[in-house]
């Protein structure tokens, strides 16, 4: 009779600890942010020192009518492929993803003459370009410039328009100085940009870092190139250490692969970015991104893969986002020209509050305004280089 009696208590063991067993494995942890708000702050932050009225103004240096980083010198491609530049709209984000790929090209075609002693135009050493309200673009100015690059003078940006506001008013100045070397042979370019005038700089370094870059055949087949130094708004420094390539350069589909580390000092926060951009053909690209924030004791990372196609256009997106290594959230869904069905919800599928909402929106721009403004600190050089 005990033995009876006995096993009917020891299936129900077996039965409850497989039934615990089941639980646990059809319940992943469900990790969670230690603070949303704090994050989206903290990323805000870092985008922040890429968008001073400095910046802007360093910006459009590369477009405006008269400026030596418009024109197509081997100065020029490297600066376009640099980081920073205020981010685009982001009502379509990852949409302009095919054109940054035709800047890594342009550079290439630019630098695919070889190395020479100079990236820099000998007509341009030593001199300062200055805007004329006159004439509506950059003249060169009567003052001298670095003896071995080239001055540009910063000014006001018109809100509406985005071009140098007339009657115009300077707000700091870049040096594109060139250190280029044949043994080694490298193409770089140095860029310094600073508040206050030359006879008088203010206190504050926007940016100062350097950019080389080599080609492969000739026509260009493949580019590399790296960056590194820091920018910043006078309150927060932003360092980073950034590398390209690209390849397929000579046909209709491009690809190409940056790697980049960015290090805020206050609040101190570490961002890791790789990112892939493969074409399988001239209207169709697929954004592989591996990237992670790093704040105190959380590593928040996003992982995954953004479509794009060109015409029509369309994006979608398939992210997932861990905590500490723990499934968090994810990314899904397309958006288009009509529409828009991009959804962000829990890893279990629940949805999200309000403020992670923001978070994982905020989570979902920060590798493409980062790739922007990696590729624009290449920018004015782009022109100056031949790109």
């Amino acid at each position: 009779m005990p033995s009876r009696h006995g096993h009917p208590r020891w299936g129900l063991a077996v039965v409850a600890a497989f039934a615990a067993a089941c639980n646990s494995t059809t319940a992943p942890p469900q990790a969670h942010l230690a603070d949303p708000q704090q994050l989206s702050s903290d990323v805000q932050t870092v985008l922040g020192v890429l968008q001073s009225n400095v910046f802007e103004s360093f910006g459009v240096v590369s477009t405006d009518t008269g400026s030596p980083a418009a024109v197509a010198t081997p100065a020029g491609a490297l600066l376009g492929v640099a980081p920073f530049t205020v981010p685009r709209s982001s009502s379509q984000p990852y949409a302009d993803a095919p054109r940054r790929l035709q800047a890594l090209r342009r550079a290439a075609g630019a630098l695919g003459s070889g190395i020479s002693a100079s990236v820099i135009p000998p007509q341009y050493l030593g001199q300062t370009f200055v805007w004329d309200d006159a004439t509506h673009k950059y003249v060169v100015g009567p003052d001298a410039g670095p003896s071995n690059g080239v001055r540009i003078i910063l000014y006001a940006l018109n809100p509406v328009t985005g071009a140098v506001a007339e009657p115009s008013s300077a707000v700091g100045f870049a040096d594109l100085l060139d250190e280029s070397t044949t043994s080694p042979a490298v193409n770089k370019l140095h860029v310094i940009v600073k508040d206050g005038t030359p006879a008088s700089p203010g206190p504050v370094t926007y940016a100062d870092y350097s950019v080389s870059g080599s080609v492969t055949g000739s026509p260009a087949t493949a580019f590399t190139a790296s960056a590194i130094g820091f920018v910043s708004d006078g309150t927060h420094t932003l360092s980073f250490d950034a590398t390209f390539s690209a390849t397929n350069l000579t046909t209709d589909n491009p690809d190409a692969q940056i790697d980049v580390t960015w290090d805020l000092d206050n609040p101190v926060i570490h961002v890791v970015l790789h990112e892939t951009l493969a074409t399988s053909d001239a209207n169709h690209l697929a954004v592989t991104i591996d990237f992670s924030v790093t704040r105190g004791t959380e590593t928040v990372s996003v992982t995954g893969t953004v479509l794009v196609v060109l015409s029509p256009p369309a994006v979608t997106a398939n992210l997932s986002i861990t905590v500490n290594g723990v499934a968090y959230a994810r990314i899904t869904g397309t958006a288009n020209a009509t529409s828009n069905d991009i959804v962000r919800r829990h890893a279990d599928g629940s949805a999200v509050s309000a403020a992670e909402d923001q978070a994982l929106y905020d989570l979902f721009l920060l590798p493409l305004e980062m790739e922007i403004a990696i590729e624009s600190l290449f920018n004015p050089s782009q022109h100056l280089m031949g790109g």
